[in-house]
């Protein structure tokens, strides 16, 4: 894990980026961390928007309430649910 300074980030942010294909970024700020700075290529970034969709973690957050609860829930039972959801 590399750390760099908002400072440094402003003046070459290209530098930044290319460390992001070995390491991530910690950007600090007043030398406090102030952002992560994470790699992402197309196979990883559905991941990662999975992980960080609001609605998609309720319903995920609601499945593990309900099997703590009952059980369980059936495949075809939170497929139905998640098609009523979006349509």
């Amino acid at each position: 894990m590399k750390f760099v300074t908002l400072r440094d980030l402003k003046i070459n942010p290209s530098k930044v980026v290319e460390c992001l294909g070995r390491e991530d970024v910690v950007v600090t700020r007043h030398g406090k961390p102030a952002a992560a700075l994470v790699f992402l290529d197309e196979d990883l970034l559905d991941d990662f928007i999975l992980l960080h969709h609001p609605t998609f973690l309720k319903e995920v957050e609601s499945a593990r309430a309900e099997y703590l609860r009952r059980g369980g829930i059936g495949h075809s039972a939170m497929k139905k649910r998640i098609e009523r959801r979006r349509g």
